[in-house]
């Protein structure tokens, strides 16, 4: 039986520390597009971010990836397009919607603050793509580039992925845990981190050598940052109930290869428990 082909989104913080951690000859962000049985995808925003950020080798990556078909990359125009050729009109409330639903995983007036006038607009009737389009930039501009909503862009394409193709998308994303939470818990969409990526990585059948540069790597990342992190948050389950607790980054690969850690739907590592 053929295993069902997965649907990925890759988010800006993800693309931007996937390139940083690499090898002599190879980054991290590669030994992903590598995985069997993805479809990968982003959001034209986060093409845009990237820039921002001045993270020039990986807004160079995913140009590439993207010109080379290995990322397909979804600007707004092109999400109304594909849900009109299914919905008509009703594009404008279902982009809508989705967009107002993201923007509440984060914070609960974010949509209010920035996006009422789509509300105003379909309540009015009478609106094309483009000038939807021209209504919805009119309100991003107003966010300022201050403000990353890449988050929000990537839950809107993940609902546009599960329309189109009636399954679930993944996301590759943040390390910033209430962003993931938003996605695993508040949605049911299936993350997975930097640090969840090893233990994929072992679990396809990756050698401990071959992963150990990239971990080694990732490491040197972390110990490297303006405020030095030799720890990460693992779950243990400790008297009676799972718990959020700090383990020591250097020990973390040995104990993945050593069978000690399985994935949550957040992106966080769980520790196994014994029989």
């Amino acid at each position: 039986m053929t295993e069902q082909r997965k649907y990925a989104i890759l988010d800006t913080d993800f693309v931007s520390k996937a390139n940083i951690i690499k090898t002599e000859n190879r980054m991290l962000a590669d030994e992903v597009l590598a995985f069997p049985g993805y479809s990968f995808f982003c959001h034209q925003k986060m093409k845009e971010e990237l820039g921002d950020h001045g993270s020039r080798v990986a807004q160079s990556w995913l140009q590439n990836k993207i010109e080379s078909g290995e990322i397909i990359c979804y600007s707004d125009e092109k999400i109304l397009f594909e849900i009109s050729r299914y919905l008509s009109n009703y594009c404008f409330v279902y982009y809508r919607d989705f967009l107002k639903q993201g923007c509440d995983l984060f914070d609960a007036e974010f949509y209010n603050r920035y996006f009422l006038p789509l509300d105003e607009m379909i309540e009015t009737g009478g609106c094309n793509r483009e000038i939807f389009l021209s209504v919805l930039r009119t309100c991003e501009n107003q966010i300022g580039h201050q403000k990353s909503y890449g988050e929000i862009k990537a839950y809107v394409l993940a609902q546009t992925i599960k329309f189109l193709y009636d399954t679930e998308a993944y996301i590759f994303c943040s390390d910033d845990f209430g962003a993931r939470q938003g996605f695993a818990n508040g949605t049911q969409i299936p993350c997975i981190s930097i640090l969840s990526v090893f233990l994929k990585l072992c679990l396809m059948g990756k050698m401990k050598e071959e992963v150990e540069p990239f971990f080694q790597s990732f490491v040197r990342w972390c110990l490297d940052r303006k405020n030095p992190q030799t720890h990460v948050k693992v779950w243990i389950f400790k008297d009676g109930s799972d718990k959020r607790e700090n383990v020591p980054i250097e020990f973390v690969l040995n104990d993945i290869y050593g069978g000690m850690y399985r994935a949550r739907r957040d992106g966080d590592l769980q520790q196994v428990i014994a029989d």
